[in-house]
């Protein structure tokens, strides 16, 4: 049987599935319309072992009993057993804990977890004593450079590291932030700067210094802005056409680093530049990243582990791939990550796949099976928030993901505030995902099967690409229920990657993926943006994808740009949207059609048949998550593929309105919050 007789039968089979009656309404249903599997039980624990690093009577070489705990986590990762856990203090612990054996089955997990009510950071940096910086240079406010010119001065404080700093023997500041082969980057469009920015960070008071490419830098007044502004009608251009990029951009600022607090490496790797921020005090806590991670087992492919209620922070690690997160399962499989903070990384917060480090480490189960990611705070990672290579069976569910790709390296192609390769079988729900920068919210990226993506935030998001970006991915995909809102270029006047910059979706070579009643609006370009790749082998043709019962508002360039006639498009509701809304492109040409226009063109294929036009306005704070609607001009239509539930889970039944809320006429303003 070919592949395109393969995925039709998989489409007549989810339609049919669509049409049953009887069936229970479920939000817990993946695209082929089986339920997701959930394993996990009640935990109960044969022996706790305690951790307090402020206890005086503390002892790695103790019983680590509450009254004489350990002093690590690391010496408690070294004796748990399958059904043990650790119990840790409040403190600050700088170690790298790696977990020495799993658990054996969801009765005999090991898991660590926070004291309740305390207060535990795991940070992968040290601390530097003010009193071993020199005071050794200054530099001219307002010129890059040491000395000379006007403007005043400013002090520049010289670090000299050493190596009993690097408790691994690594060294972050050594090493460029690109970790593997970037042969794929054409130096002659892209600027390298990002890419080969050392892996180190500083921080101040708890605060980032922001990293310069070059220590002539440090002496700027003003640094260019993650936010780009609209070009001009004949921009400045360099390097192949790109958009003329400032040295020095002003990556932390707008999360929580001061606007004259930076740094620079010496490009031996063993002297940093520091501009402290002016209300530094007399003896700020200074601390650099010593450490690639935080967390991540001895060996590859162990399973059942628990991490619950824990900080990480601090992680000099590189850009993927390879995928090595502060904290990671480096293989493993059935793991249960929950509420934790993971943050300050300069690649990865957190991976959760094989990225070629294998399984096996229970009984040959795959690599990346099973896990549960559940209510934890990721945010300011350089590139990815959490990512994956083959996982199977995961949740990921009411997370805060916000502050991703402050690397500002989105062109390695890998930055993603959730990003998976060949996913089987996901179901990613009820999470915020905000404020990304440089980076897709949420990507796909070839070979993923029934993954679903539902009742989700995804706001705020500055690319080159789009906030949902599904790539070479043939399979049953099924993104619905969500409010995807303000996608915009971060490359104003280029087209950024195919032409997609600032699109809600990005179908990159992708066939089979179901959009319905999500709430799409402010993208500076298309609602869902089609391209195929006929360059690349095994790539999808743009068909059979469907696109039901959402709520397009304010897209810039379009809502839909389809590029065969073997797709599909109804219920759909447009409002605040251009003349000319609805794209088809033959012979790389697009043809834009008003509604009437394109149902009429297309009466063949039932485009729209029963889609509407309204003047409704919308709006969307991802902050507050107020929702703003007046939907009074609403009607119901027949729901797709059993999209029965609405993105708090309230069953809809046979019909509903389009968008992700069953009771869109109840309240003109309201909270929309998906976490549970």
């Amino acid at each position: 049987m070919n592949h395109k007789v393969t995925i039709t039968l998989s489409v007549l089979f989810f339609l049919c599935l669509s049409l049953q009656q009887g069936v229970i309404a479920s939000d817990n249903r993946l695209p082929d319309g089986t339920e997701f599997t959930f394993w996990e039980q009640p935990l109960e624990f044969s022996k706790t072992y305690y951790v307090n690093c402020n206890s005086p009577d503390a002892d790695d070489n103790g019983p680590g009993t509450s009254e004489k705990p350990f002093k690590t986590i690391s010496k408690a990762a070294e004796v748990l057993q399958p059904g043990e856990r650790v119990v840790i203090a409040t403190g600050v612990y700088r170690e790298f804990v790696r977990p020495a054996r799993g658990g054996t089955g969801p009765t005999q997990m090991i898991s660590y977890e926070a004291a309740p009510g305390a207060k535990v950071s795991i940070r992968g940096s040290e601390v530097v004593n003010i009193n071993d910086l020199e005071r050794s240079v200054t530099a001219s406010r307002g010129r890059g450079g040491f000395g000379g010119g006007g403007g005043g001065q400013v002090t520049i404080w010289k670090y000299q590291l050493k190596n009993e700093m690097f408790p691994d023997m690594y060294n972050p500041f050594a090493v460029p932030s690109i970790a593997a082969s970037w042969g794929w980057l054409n130096t002659k469009t892209v600027d390298m700067g990002p890419y080969l920015r050392k892996r180190g960070l500083v921080f101040v008071n708890g605060k980032p210094l922001e990293p310069m490419e070059q220590t002539n830098e440090l002496g700027n007044t003003q640094l260019r802005s993650w936010i780009p502004t609209p070009p001009p009608e004949n921009p400045p251009t360099s390097r192949g056409g790109m958009p003329t990029r400032t040295p020095g951009g002003a990556i932390m600022q707008e999360i929580g680093g001061s606007s004259d607090a930076r740094f620079a490496v010496e490009s031996t790797g063993n002297i940093i530049y520091m501009r402290l921020p002016d209300d530094a005090g007399e003896n700020p806590l200074i601390e650099i990243t010593t450490r690639e991670q935080a967390f991540a087992p001895l060996e590859g492919g162990l399973g059942y582990i628990r991490i619950k209620g824990l900080t990480f922070q601090h992680a000099g690690n590189g850009y993927p791939p390879p995928q090595h997160g502060i904290v990671s399962t480096m293989g493993g499989n059935h793991w249960i990550i929950e509420d934790n903070t993971i943050e300050w990384a300069n690649g990865v917060g957190l991976d959760i796949g094989g990225g070629g480090r294998g399984g096996g480490g229970n009984s040959g189960v795959r690599a990346g099976a099973g896990h549960v990611i559940r209510g934890n705070t990721v945010r300011y990672c350089g590139v990815c928030g959490i990512c994956g290579h083959g996982t199977d069976g995961v949740l990921i569910e009411n997370n805060t993901i916000e502050w991703i790709g402050f690397a500002d390296a989105e062109r390695e192609w890998e930055s993603g505030a959730v990003k998976f390769h060949n996913a089987s079988n996901m179901m990613l729900r009820n999470n915020i995902i905000r404020h990304i920068r440089h980076a897709n919210a949420v990507w796909y990226d070839v070979g993923n099967v029934n993954c679903r993506v539902t009742s989700n935030i995804l706001a705020d998001v500055l690319t080159v690409s789009a906030a949902v970006h599904m790539e070479m991915t043939r399979d049953y995909m099924l993104v619905d229920n969500n409010i995807i809102w303000n996608v915009r270029n971060s490359e104003p006047g280029t087209p950024g990657q195919r032409g997609a910059a600032g699109s809600a979706f990005f179908i990159h070579a992708t066939d089979c993926i179901v959009i319905a009643n999500n709430i799409i609006g402010h993208c500076d370009n298309d609602g869902v943006y089609f391209v195929l790749r006929p360059d690349r082998g095994g790539s999808g043709l743009g068909t059979q994808n469907y696109v039901y019962n959402n709520i397009f508002t304010n897209c810039g360039t379009g809502a839909i740009r389809f590029l065969d006639r073997d797709n599909y498009a109804k219920g759909n509701v447009y409002t605040s949207m251009p003349e000319k809304f609805l794209g088809f492109t033959e012979n790389e040409q697009t043809k834009w059609y008003d509604l009437k226009e394109w149902q009429e063109t297309f009466k063949e294929n039932n485009w729209d048949v029963n889609s509407i036009t309204v003047d409704m306005d919308i709006d969307f704070d991802p902050d507050t998550l107020e929702l703003t609607m007046d939907a009074k001009d609403l009607k119901e239509v027949a729901i797709l593929g059993k999209v029965d539930t609405d993105m708090y889970g309230k069953e809809t039944g046979d019909h509903r309105y389009p968008g992700p809320l069953a009771d869109p006429k109840a309240s003109t303003t309201r909270k929309v919050d998906p976490r549970k």
